[in-house]
């Protein structure tokens, strides 16, 4: 796809949308100290009506939103899913995943995208894993890996198909097969929250069809060093080195504002092993890449991780969306 550059007016619209836009990352276990509660911001998306999809319902030119029901394991947990289609040819144009952050609001998160799909042909489809289905950041942000992911043991690991990440590749099948479409792979961004999904579903789920994952302003994360527990790193994370070496092997930016740097940021977790990784999302994010490069070089496996920093930018996820498009596109 060719890049197309943003209007000004756009990025008008955009620094006004982010002042108002800015997600929080974390519900937090009880346990750990600082922690501001994000159940007073979650926004009120859940309750949206929804438009199930029936066959070749999905048509270019549209925004609209389905509830998709998983198969398997959490057929019993619907979820909705926000999406634009540009103009153009349905079975081949390239397909984007939205990760949303703490305030479960998808449907902003397809938004932040509509222009830029517009202009660079490509759908964008945003996964809402709403408070009731998916409550907690044991079920979202650490795609319930474990039962309880703050104190993970083998009792408590939890089956890979009831893992929260393993939705993905299925809702991506299930958007091929109703438009009959040619598409083999998928590529996706998640910010704050959404960035903790994302990374976490590339360490556990190497072998998905996510093509390119661009991971913004992760509050913080499970990094590839086994002197630190699960979820702040591998001891107990039941990972070995032969996932991380697939998982290396995929296309992830991790993708940091320079400006979000902000200690006291609402919502920011904070103890003292999380701390290790740093005071503020922007530190955090640099100790992550430079630890999963060398846990790479370690045990030998191609990295093709990029870190890349964006000035002027805090945590805004319009703006993150904006700077991300390139290295979606790219590919």
């Amino acid at each position: 796809m060719k890049f197309v550059s943003i209007k000004k007016f756009y990025l008008l619209f955009l620094s006004i949308l982010s002042s108002c836009s800015s997600d929080k990352d974390v519900y937090e276990s009880p346990q750990v100290t600082n922690i501001v509660e994000e159940n007073n911001i979650i926004e009120q998306n859940i309750s949206q009506e929804v438009v199930s999809v029936q066959d070749n319902t999905l048509n270019s030119n549209s925004t609209e939103s389905f509830t998709f029901i998983p198969i398997g394991s959490l057929s019993n947990k619907p979820l909705s899913i926000f999406y634009h289609i540009p103009d153009g040819d349905i079975k081949n144009l390239p397909i984007l995943f939205s990760f949303h952050g703490a305030s479960r609001n998808a449907s902003s998160y397809r938004n932040y995208w509509i222009e830029m799909a517009n202009e660079n042909n490509f759908m964008v489809f945003a996964p809402e894993f709403d408070d009731i289905n998916y409550e907690g950041g044991d079920k979202y942000n650490l795609a319930n890996i474990f039962e309880d992911g703050d104190n993970p043991s083998i009792d408590t690991y939890n089956s890979p198909d009831t893992w929260t990440i393993s939705i993905i590749d299925q809702i991506f099948d299930y958007i091929v097969n109703e438009i009959q479409g040619n598409q083999t792979s998928y590529n996706a961004w998640g910010h704050s929250a959404g960035a903790q999904f994302l990374h976490r579903f590339i360490l556990y789920l190497p072998n998905s069809k996510l093509n390119v994952g661009v991971s913004s302003n992760a509050g913080w994360y499970t990094v590839p060093d086994s002197s630190f527990d699960f979820p702040y790193g591998l001891f107990n994370s039941q990972l070995n080195d032969s996932t991380l070496t697939d998982a290396f092997s995929k296309k992830l930016y991790v993708h940091l504002g320079e400006n979000d740097n902000n200690p006291n940021s609402s919502g920011l977790r904070h103890n003292d092993v999380v701390d290790l990784q740093g005071l503020n999302r922007y530190d955090r994010g640099n100790f992550f890449y430079q630890k999963s490069l060398t846990k790479a070089e370690s045990i030998n496996a191609i990295f093709n991780w990029i870190k890349i920093e964006v000035p002027e930018i805090d945590h805004s996820a319009s703006l993150m969306a904006l700077d991300a498009l390139k290295y979606i596109i790219e590919e």
